[in-house]
């Protein structure tokens, strides 16, 4: 029998909100945070952290 392989869904957190995106791994959810500045940071539905935006001080 074939697995279907299926998408997850990530947090993509930004300054006073955040919204929902169905993506296949980690990976792809790190790519798109970095190539979209003001994005904070990405979650997993349970909370677990994917990616945090560096700090610059």
């Amino acid at each position: 029998m074939t697995r279907l392989r299926k998408k997850k869904v990530y947090l993509f957190f930004r300054a006073g909100h955040f919204y929902p995106l169905e993506l296949w791994d980690d990976s792809e959810a790190i790519t798109n945070a970095e190539c979209n500045p003001g994005t904070t940071r990405v979650e997993t539905v349970n909370g677990r952290r994917v990616w945090t935006a560096p700090t610059s001080h």
